[in-house]
């Protein structure tokens, strides 16, 4: 994947929606800034909410942010700062797209409503799917607790087989060493998230063959295809099973879909300009 860089979820979460809230303030815009590893580097608004304040005041991926309220901005904290609030108060974001300068006042809203509005919920301090009960969403937050004290490989590191010509389904995959099972990780927007695979989802069975006990080679060879295939997927999810079928597709162009690009082996996000590639 990338370089190091500060990353922060200003809607109050962490990336893949399994992170503590902590005390994040209660009014919102639904961006996602991405810092720079030095002070050279600029911000970036590396993601947008859907159906946010910031989505509908026009913000896109890629812009730089300049300015928050008149308030110049280096850092990436101090952004988090100051964009959002504990009042339903409008912002006025200033930024940098195509080398032109511009700004848009963005009404703050309830954290809660803006995460809703994304597909997530707050459950006991954690972003969680929206259409999770809470039994599956109690599975997923006592997966994460035991991957953090467990060692694993990872099939897919990134989200992406190696070559990126390869069919895939979009998403890694956690072995755990101790027991050999293997649960699903991140997830981008691709046909597996589509298809309704989560993250946290065990992977009993990938098109009839048992997935426990796998190297992540053989896991590797049964989840992508050099050419367009058909994936059927057996998961249990909170100890109910489920089967998940649909069509792989090109890493390629799942990349291209999340916003990423691949320089010399390594990955870039898609909307960087070549003079700040060096900040990621």
């Amino acid at each position: 994947m990338t370089k190091p860089v500060s990353v922060l979820i200003v809607i109050g979460g962490l990336c893949m929606a399994l992170a503590a809230q902590g005390d994040q303030a209660r009014y919102v815009t639904g961006v996602i800034l991405f810092g720079g590893s030095s002070p050279s580097c600029p911000l970036f608004v590396g993601g947008v909410q859907k159906n946010s304040p910031a989505a509908h005041a026009g913000i896109q991926v890629g812009d730089r942010l300049v300015a928050i309220d008149g308030h110049p901005i280096t850092d990436i904290h101090d952004a988090a700062q100051q964009i959002t609030s504990n009042k339903p108060l409008p912002v006025t974001v200033e930024l940098i797209r195509d080398e032109k300068p511009f700004s848009v006042t963005v009404q703050r809203e309830d954290r809660t409503a803006v995460l809703r509005a994304d597909g997530w919920r707050i459950f006991r301090d954690k972003m969680v799917p929206l259409n999770a009960t809470d039994p599956e969403a109690d599975y997923i937050l006592d997966t994460l607790k035991k991957l953090k004290q467990e060692k694993i490989s990872v099939v897919f590191p990134g989200h992406y087989p190696a070559d990126k010509e390869l069919y895939c389904p979009g998403f890694e995959a956690f072995i755990w060493n101790h027991e050999r099972r293997v649960t699903v990780g991140g997830i981008e927007d691709g046909p597996a998230r589509r298809a309704g695979l989560r993250w946290g989802d065990r992977l009993v069975a990938i098109n009839g063959k048992d997935a426990d006990g796998k190297s992540a080679s053989e896991l590797e060879s049964l989840l992508a295809s050099r050419k367009p295939a058909l994936i059927e997927l057996t998961i249990e999810r909170a100890g109910v099973q489920k089967t998940i079928s649909f069509e792989l597709e090109p890493a390629s162009k799942v990349l291209h879909e999340n916003h990423w690009q691949v320089i010399n082996g390594e990955m870039f996000p898609l909307w960087v300009p070549k003079q700040y590639l060096r900040c990621f």
